[in-house]
C-alpha cells in the first residue's frame, strides 16, 4: 500500500493547481521583470547560445536602466571568447547567475565551478544530497557573481510545483535561485553606484523544535531566516523544499523581450529598480517545463514566482504538527456526523451520505481558502475521504438499524391491525386524508357476557391475565379459519372474511370460527368458584354475531392520529345480534345475509326479530346443534335448577335449553325457561 500516500499527495497537487489557476492575481506584478529570449529575439539576434559580448551588452543595457538586480536563469559552465566583456559588465551590477546540481544518483557531471555557498558551514539534515553539478566558468567568477542553483523537483505527473530551498555539496549547502536573487538585493549598493557586493549567502536554517517565529502549533518542519532581510521567514517542508507560489497570473508578469532591451527599445523606468531575470522561452532552447499555470512554460516562470512570493511572504506550508490538528478535526467531525445520525429529525440514512458529501466539501474549501489567504498548504483529502466514507458508514449502519426498527415495527402494527393495512402503512407516506373502500365482507363480532361485572369486582391480575388470554385463543381461532381480525376492543372482538372473491366459502369459514372460538374458550371462561343468583359476579360465556354484506374499510382521521375500522350495516347487524345472544341464550347468532350465503341444512331459524336502533326486523337463525355449544358453568347448575345437591351436566342442559326451545309456543313453560336462563345469563 506504499502507492497510497503518493496517490493522495497527487490529488492533494492537482486540487492546489486548480486553486491557483482560479485564484491568481490579475495586477500587473512590476517588482520582477522577465527579460525573454523568446523567438522574435532568436531570429533578431542569433540561435542560442549567444556570443559572451551579446550577453554582455544585455547585462549593460540593464545596468543603464537602472535594474536593481540581474539574475540568469542560465548556467554559464564553460569558456568561451569574450568572458572577458561578461565578466566586466557583471563587475559592475548586482549578478546573480544559476548553476545546476545533479540529485540523482544515476547523473554525475561535473563541470565549471560551484559558488555560492552559505556562510554557514555543514549541511542541514532535510537538503538533498548533489552527485553532480553544471557550474560557471573559472573566468567569469572573477566577477564575483552572486549564484543560485536552479534544480527543480518535478512531481511524478512533470508539474515543477517546488524547488529545493538547499542543496548540500561536498558538505556545505548551497541556495536557490529565487532565495540567492531576494539576498543579492538587499545588500549594501544593490541599488547605488558600486554594484559589488558581499560573497557569502547568510542564509540561517532552522528546524522544529527551535524557537518559532510562527503562531503556536503552526510552525513548518524547517525554515530559513537571513540577517540581511530581517522579518523575511522562509518555510520549508520536510525534505527541504520550497513549495512555489503561483499566486500571479501569467498575463500579470511583466515580460519584455531580450531583443528589444539589448537594441534599446524598451522604456528605461520599465526597469528601474526592478528584480530582472533573464531566460529563455524560445522552444527550440529546450528550457520548458510544466506548471500549475500551464502545460507549457519556462522555468523562468518557477523562479519569477518564488521571487514574488518571496516578497509578499507569502510561501505556502504544511505545519509540523499538522498530524495533531488533523487528529483533532478527525474528532470533531466524527462529532458533526454523530450528532446527524442521532437526530430525530430526516430520514438519516439519506441524510447522512449528503451531509457528509458536504462536509468533505467544506473541508475542501476550507484547504482552498487557507492556500490562498494564509498560505497554508493543509492536507485535506485524507479529512474529506473520512467525512464521506464515515457518512457511508454511519448511514448503513442506520439503514440496517432502521429495517430492523421498520421489522419490528411491521410486527408490531400486525398485531394491532389487520395485516394488509400494516403492510400498506409501512408501504406509503403518512397521510391524512380519508381512506376508504366498499366491499363484500362476512363480519364477526365476539363479546364476553358479564365481563363488565368481571372487571370490576375481579382481581385486576385475573381480569388482565383472562383478557390476554381470550384475545390469543380468539386470534389464533379466526385466522385458522381465514379471517383477519379488525378490531379488538376490551372483551369485544371483530372479524373480517372477505366475499366478493370467494362467495359462500367466507361465510363458510365465518361460521365455522365462531363455533371453534365458542368451544375454545369455554374451559377459560368457566368460573372457579360456585355462583348464586347474589353473587356480584355471573359466569362469563361467550356470544357470536355474525352477518355478511356491503361494508366500507379503510382508514381516517388526522395523519397524526390514525384509525382503522369496517362500518356498515353488516357490523351493526353483527353487533346487535351479538347482544341478542344473551336475551335469547343462543351462543351463536346468524344475520339474514349470511344465512342466505349458508346451506339450509346448517342453520336452525328463529323467527324476526326488530334489532335496536337499526328501525326493522330481521330474520335470525342459529346453527345446527347450536345447544351442543351452550355449555353450563358447572359452578352455576346448581343454582339455576333449584334442587340442592343436584346438579346438572352438560349434556342434560343441552336437552332441557332443546326441550325449551321445542315449546317456546307454551307461555308458561317459556316463562319458566326464560327465567331460568335469564338467572344463568345475568
Amino acid at each position: 500500500m506504499s502507492w497510497v500516500p503518493e496517490v493522495i499527495s497527487g490529488l492533494e497537487d492537482r486540487a492546489g493547481d486548480w486553486v491557483w489557476r482560479l485564484g491568481a492575481r490579475d495586477e500587473v506584478e512590476r517588482r520582477v521583470v522577465l527579460v525573454d529570449i523568446d523567438e522574435a529575439s532568436l531570429v533578431e539576434i542569433g540561435p542560442w547560445p549567444w556570443k559572451r559580448s551579446t550577453v554582455a551588452e544585455l547585462s549593460s543595457r540593464l545596468t543603464a536602466a537602472g535594474a536593481r538586480v540581474h539574475a540568469y536563469d542560465i548556467a554559464f559552465p564553460d569558456e568561451r571568447d569574450h568572458d572577458d566583456a561578461l565578466q566586466l559588465a557583471w563587475s559592475k551590477a548586482p549578478t546573480v547567475v544559476a548553476q545546476v546540481f545533479s540529485i540523482d544518483a544515476g547523473v554525475t557531471p561535473s563541470v565549471g565551478q560551484i559558488q555560492g555557498a552559505l556562510a554557514a558551514p555543514g549541511c542541514p539534515p532535510f537538503a538533498p544530497r548533489s552527485f553532480g553539478h553544471y557550474g560557471t566558468a573559472e573566468s567569469l567568477l572573477t566577477a564575483q557573481p552572486a549564484v543560485g542553483h536552479i534544480t527543480p523537483r518535478v512531481g511524478p505527473d512533470g508539474v515543477v510545483r517546488q524547488v529545493p530551498a538547499l542543496i548540500c555539496h561536498l558538505d556545505h549547502a548551497y541556495p536557490s535561485l529565487g532565495l540567492t536573487v531576494l539576498w543579492r538585493a538587499a545588500q549594501p549598493g544593490a541599488d547605488g553606484p558600486s554594484r559589488a557586493g558581499p560573497s557569502a549567502v547568510d542564509w540561517v536554517w532552522h528546524t522544529a523544535g527551535a524557537a518559532s517565529p510562527f503562531p503556536a502549533g503552526l510552525a513548518p518542519a524547517a525554515w530559513l531566516t537571513s540577517p540581511s532581510l530581517p522579518g523575511l521567514v522562509v518555510p520549508l517542508d520536510r525534505t527541504g523544499n520550497v513549495r512555489v507560489p503561483y499566486a500571479v497570473s501569467r498575463q500579470a508578469m511583466t515580460s519584455v523581450s531580450a531583443a528589444d532591451v539589448i537594441k534599446g527599445r524598451i522604456d528605461g523606468g520599465l526597469l528601474n529598480g526592478a528584480m530582472v531575470i533573464v531566460g529563455a522561452t524560445a522552444f527550440g532552447i529546450g528550457d520548458t517545463i510544466a506548471t500549475p499555470l500551464g502545460a507549457v512554460a519556462s522555468g523562468l516562470e518557477v523562479h519569477a514566482q518564488t521571487v514574488v512570493g518571496l516578497l509578499d511572504q507569502r510561501i505556502p506550508y504544511t505545519p509540523a504538527r499538522w498530524s495533531l490538528w488533523q487528529g483533532l478535526m478527525f474528532i470533531v467531525l466524527s462529532g458533526v456526523l454523530m450528532a446527524a445520525a442521532l437526530q430525530r429529525r430526516g430520514v438519516h440514512a439519506k441524510r447522512l451520505p449528503l451531509i457528509g458529501a458536504g462536509l468533505a466539501l467544506a473541508v475542501l474549501v476550507a484547504a482552498c481558502l487557507a492556500q490562498l489567504k494564509l498560505a497554508l498548504w493543509l492536507p485535506w483529502l485524507p479529512l474529506a475521504v473520512f467525512c464521506l466514507l464515515a457518512s457511508i458508514c454511519l448511514a448503513t449502519v442506520e439503514h440496517a438499524l432502521v429495517r430492523a426498527q421498520r421489522e419490528r415495527l411491521s410486527a408490531h402494527l400486525g398485531a394491532y391491525l389487520p395485516a394488509p393495512v400494516a403492510q400498506r402503512l409501512m408501504a406509503s407516506e403518512p397521510s391524512g386524508s380519508l381512506q376508504l373502500e366498499q366491499r363484500d365482507v362476512c363480519v364477526l363480532v365476539a363479546q364476553v357476557r358479564n365481563f363488565t361485572a368481571f372487571a370490576t369486582h375481579g382481581d385486576p391480575d385475573e381480569v388482565a391475565s383472562l383478557l390476554h388470554a381470550h384475545c390469543c385463543v380468539a386470534v389464533d381461532v379466526i385466522e385458522r379459519h381465514g379471517g383477519i381480525v379488525d378490531n379488538v376492543i376490551g372483551d369485544g372482538i371483530v372479524a373480517i372474511w372477505s366475499g366478493s372473491s370467494n362467495g359462500g366459502a367466507s361465510a363458510t369459514q365465518a361460521l365455522a370460527a365462531a363455533q371453534d372460538l365458542v368451544r375454545s374458550t369455554r374451559t377459560l371462561l368457566a368460573s372457579k368458584h360456585p355462583v348464586t343468583e347474589l353473587s356480584p359476579v355471573q359466569p362469563l360465556a361467550l356470544g357470536v354475531g355474525l352477518e355478511a354484506g356491503m361494508a366500507i374499510v379503510g382508514s381516517f382521521g388526522p395523519s397524526r392520529r390514525r384509525a382503522h375500522a369496517a362500518l356498515g350495516e353488516p357490523v351493526s347487524v353483527a353487533n346487535r345480534i351479538q347482544q341478542m345472544t344473551t336475551d335469547l341464550s343462543i351462543p351463536v347468532l346468524v344475520g339474514p345475509h349470511m344465512a342466505s350465503m349458508l346451506p339450509a341444512d346448517q342453520l336452525e331459524p328463529l323467527g324476526d326479530y326488530l334489532l335496536e336502533g337499526l328501525g326493522k326486523h330481521y330474520q335470525l337463525a342459529a346453527p345446527v346443534g347450536w345447544s351442543e355449544l351452550a355449555y353450563v358453568d358447572s359452578n352455576w347448575a346448581n343454582s339455576a335448577v333449584g334442587e340442592p345437591g343436584r346438579s346438572l351436566d352438560a349434556v342434560e342442559w343441552s336437552r332441557w335449553g332443546k326441550s325449551a326451545m321445542r315449546h317456546r309456543s307454551t307461555a308458561s313453560w317459556m316463562a319458566d325457561a326464560l327465567a331460568a336462563l335469564r338467572r344463568h345469563s345475568a
